[in-house]
């Protein structure tokens, strides 16, 4: 078994030249995960234990002389929408990420959510017009949001 610790670029910004790609398909959901153990297309087993960064589409997790290991996200059912102006996008994300359920916004201002036939009715009845499209779901958002003690949590001693 092969294990990953840390991935070796993205494809989108590095040059393999000939070499053997193989890709180990992944749901969007595990791209997430610190640890998991899956095989490639070619059958080889990975192990990948890593930081909480989640794992891209096209993320090189091995390279060698003769081949590369490359993540390759599935597509899946999605509802796919695209808000009418700024205020609109602020609350459909605000309402669905109440739902707990993972928000992906692309380059052109689509929201994507994987597909549950609920928030799809409800979209609908908003005046969003969602269309059911199967899509990769790629990257929730660029901002990684840490938490951080304020000025609240401090004990305050008066004298």
């Amino acid at each position: 078994m092969l294990l990953v610790e840390k991935t070796r670029g993205n494809l989108a910004d590095a040059s393999i030249g000939d070499l053997l790609i193989d890709f180990l398909d992944l749901d969007w959901f595990d791209t997430g995960k610190t640890t998991l153990r899956k095989r490639t297309r070619a059958g080889q087993e990975v192990g990948i234990r890593k930081d909480t960064t989640p794992l891209e589409d096209g993320d090189i997790l091995y390279l060698d002389e003769e081949q590369a290991i490359v993540v390759n996200i599935l597509p899946c059912e999605c509802i796919v929408f695209k808000p009418g102006n700024f205020k609109d996008m602020g609350t459909v994300c605000f309402e669905i990420g109440n739902k707990h359920i993972p928000i992906f916004i692309n380059e052109e201002a689509e929201v994507l959510v994987e597909f549950e036939q609920p928030l799809y009715r409800l979209l609908e009845r908003s005046g969003y017009e969602p269309r059911r499209e199967v899509r990769k779901l790629l990257k929730t958002h660029a901002l990684r949001v840490r938490k951080h003690e304020s000025s609240y949590n401090r004990k305050i001693t008066i004298k």
